[in-house]
């Protein structure tokens, strides 16, 4: 369950949220500043993005489920 606290981790930007430099690099450079933004794609389509790696990948996946917001990566 989500509370508001968990919320506003999804509009706070990128670069505030204690990611590796190589995503917020990342994640910018392909216009995406806040975990929102991200969260409208599927893992499948940000793989395909030049630069997002698996590694990244995994990194955003473990951050958004540490941080209650998993149900949020690839919903159906």
């Amino acid at each position: 369950m989500r509370n508001d606290s968990t919320l506003l981790l999804l509009h706070k930007p990128i670069p505030e949220l204690g990611l590796s430099q190589e995503l917020k690099r990342v994640t910018e450079m392909h216009g995406y500043f806040t975990l929102e933004d991200l969260s409208k794609r599927t893992t499948d389509q940000l793989m395909l993005l030049p630069g997002f790696t698996q590694h990244l990948l995994y990194e955003y996946v473990n951050f958004m489920e540490a941080n209650g917001l998993g149900e949020l990566i690839d919903p159906m």
